[in-house]
């Protein structure tokens, strides 16, 4: 039976990173039982290894930090070691958790991380000293570069851990009476009950020890360069006036490189898929086989690759603003703004996160000590601009507005940070309805804990933005090869006969010679597809869409994007890809396409303007109905949020359609 090692410490002190480094690929991910928050787990030689969720306390009461709380009670009952990770650069608030768990006499090593940090800084820990004060190893490293690793395997091979001595014992002397350690942790274990006094008076007496020990074995040769620099940076980005405008020059930045950067590699997979789709058609000899490759699977899945190049980007960018330090300012400077929505600046980086993904942000939610905004923040967070809606305003966004600069910005970049703004403030009146109505209980208790100013580990920020980029071509692929196949069947067939088909496009043709004023230009593949299963289908819904200025096509469309935001575009490209022998990239078809009944460009002003209102508030995305009913317990919430967000985005592209037309 292999031994097992925890590895416990503080958000943000690389904890995460070192668990990469001992147990290299041999790393499975999980959920903890009950729970959605995910649980690492590896092996390094005979040692079972797992990677707790950070914690600020034991007196926490987040639903992610109880995970992490309850496995040290039972480390405590079975022995088993912990190696705590402490970020060097805030040492002396690192080792308040520490203290706490030294009380429970687990056998401990002490790692200290960010050893470059400290270098740049001037800053040195005497560690022979440090060591004999708590009573166990304390070693050195800097989980960026692997640097001190050697030494950290090499206390796990030997098992040098030792138990701790108990320099902050903060309520009884001695643990020798069974009774009074029971009565300990029964009293850490239902922290959400205790005393705010006591916790006060408790932490201030950690702190004070604590304090006095940092002083002893830590000396500062240069204290300005790291206390002055941070303090200068901090006037400027918790400025209540000048940090918020410098956070929204950051994200129209973010924006404007999207565009810019994403452009000609974008370009270059929409030719590339274009060029595949005809060929496999050429190479492929049987014919109904070249149609479902070429007009159905390549241009459903190039609807989706195209974005690649916007996506990595904007998980990259998101990871520097992380990775640097500056993200949990924003949570300071948004604090006050977003307590006006009954929320707090904890709140902002699962929000934030939702302009990746909705359900990665509803299960960090667990985070959030305040149950009613916890609530909030699930239900109002599918509301941020996700990626999956990149390629939707992306593709719209191209059609209507030219590619023309206004200066140093982009119209194209000015229209999409309008985008996410409207669902930033859609976020902010969802979650105050939410906040003020629901009966659940609250707590205006927070504390927030902001890292260093560094420059990013750029490893991990490629490594985050490849993973993340990757799962959603993945799983966006994975529906994309369905829902094209099956489009591809509903739009090749029909239950009418070649002979029906043929009579409707002679009459169509012959009205149109009448005509001269007529600019339609109806193809027979145009008529087929109408008449197809998929053009009914369509047809069925039309009555409902109508109003908001779609046809049946784009209907087809929409019902599909119901399992992924994304397939949208895929479900459009393969539409009119069917039967056509017109090529040309995904904008350029949706360009040419027309309105049959008055002969003009069908994606105008007025529909593209609806659509876009659409995809913002509509909550097209089954994934994320359904992990709000695991967070929830139930339907209620997530029916309530798939009706609510429905009935507003229909609203709103209907205003928005009669409007601009």
């Amino acid at each position: 039976m292999s031994k097992q090692i925890a590895l416990v410490g503080k958000p943000n002190c690389g904890k995460s990173s070192l668990f990469n480094l001992i147990t290299g690929l041999n790393q499975k991910i999980a959920n903890y039982s009950g729970a959605t928050v995910d649980r690492k787990t590896g092996h390094f030689l005979e040692f079972k290894i797992i990677d707790l969720p950070g914690i600020k306390t034991l007196k926490s009461v987040t639903e992610e930090e109880k995970i992490s709380k309850q496995a040290i009670l039972d480390y405590s009952l079975l022995a088993s070691p912990i190696l705590f990770i402490a970020n060097g650069m805030l040492l002396e608030d690192n080792l308040l958790l520490f203290s706490e768990i030294a009380d429970f006499q687990i056998p401990c090593i002490l790692v200290i991380n960010f050893k470059d940090d400290l270098l740049e800084h001037q800053i040195e820990i005497d560690l022979e000293q440090l060591q004999n004060t708590i009573g166990c190893p304390a070693l050195l490293m800097n989980s960026r570069t692997g640097e001190g690793l050697d030494e950290v395997k090499r206390a796990i091979i030997k098992d040098e851990f030792q138990i701790p001595n108990a320099v902050c014992r903060s309520l009884y002397d001695k643990f020798e009476d069974d009774k009074i350690a029971n009565e300990y942790k029964n009293l850490v274990a239902n922290s959400d009950q205790f005393d705010t006094q006591l916790f006060q008076d408790d932490f201030h007496k950690r702190q004070k020890i604590i304090g006095s020990i940092i002083q002893s074995t830590t000396h500062y040769k240069d204290s300005n360069s790291f206390l002055e620099n941070s303090k200068k940076w901090d006037k400027i980005l918790l400025n209540p006036f000048w940090g918020i405008l410098l956070f929204l020059f950051t994200m129209l930045v973010i924006f404007q490189s999207m565009f810019f950067l994403a452009g000609f590699p974008m370009d270059l997979i929409d030719q590339s898929f274009s060029i595949l789709s005809v060929w496999s058609k050429k190479v492929i000899g049987i014919e109904w086989l070249g149609s479902l490759v070429g007009d159905g699977i390549i241009p459903g899945l190039g609807g989706v690759l195209i974005f690649i190049p916007q996506i990595a980007i904007l998980f990259f960018l998101l990871g520097v603003l992380e990775h640097s330090g500056y993200l949990a300012r924003i949570s300071y400077i948004s604090n006050r703004f977003l307590s006006k929505f009954g929320l707090s600046g904890q709140s902002v980086i699962p929000l934030m996160s939702s302009w990746a993904c909705a359900i990665p942000a509803i299960m960090s939610a667990k985070a959030i000590q305040n149950p009613k905004e916890r609530i909030a923040v699930i239900l109002a967070s599918p509301l941020m601009t996700c990626s999956a809606r990149l390629p939707v305003y992306t593709i719209l966004i191209a059609i209507m507005v030219p590619n023309k600069d206004l200066g140093f910005f982009n119209y194209q970049g000015l229209i999409m940070l309008g985008l996410y703004l409207l669902g930033v403030i859609a976020t902010l009146v969802v979650a105050y309805i939410v906040s003020t109505k629901t009966k659940v209980k609250g707590s205006k208790l927070w504390a927030l804990e902001l890292p260093v100013y560094r420059i990013p580990n750029w490893r991990n920020v490629f490594l985050n933005a490849y993973q993340k980029t990757k799962s959603f071509v993945i799983d966006a692929g994975k529906v994309i090869f369905i829902v094209s196949m099956v489009l591809w069947l509903l739009a090749s067939f029909s239950p009418k006969s070649e002979e029906f088909i043929d009579a409707k496009y002679n009459g169509i043709s012959k009205k149109e010679n009448s005509d001269p004023t007529s600019s339609t230009d109806i193809s027979r593949d145009a008529v087929a597809l109408e008449y197809s299963y998929a053009g009914y289908l369509g047809k069925i819904i039309e009555p409902v869409i109508k109003p908001l200025g779609y046809d049946w096509k784009i209907g087809i469309a929409l019902i599909s994007s119901f399992a992924a935001r994304e397939v949208f575009v895929g479900s459009l490209a393969t539409i009119y890809s069917v039967g056509s022998e017109e090529e040309g990239l995904i904008q350029d078809r949706l360009t040419r396409e027309v309105n049959i009944e008055t002969g003009q460009p069908r994606y105008n002003t007025a529909t593209i303007v609806s659509l876009l209102l659409f995809y913002v508030f509509a909550l097209q995305c089954m994934s994320t109905l359904a992990i709000v009913k695991k967070e929830t317990g139930n339907w209620t919430y997530p029916i309530l949020q798939f009706v609510g967000m429905g009935l507003l985005a229909y609203v709103a592209a209907f205003i928005g359609y009669v409007l601009c037309n």
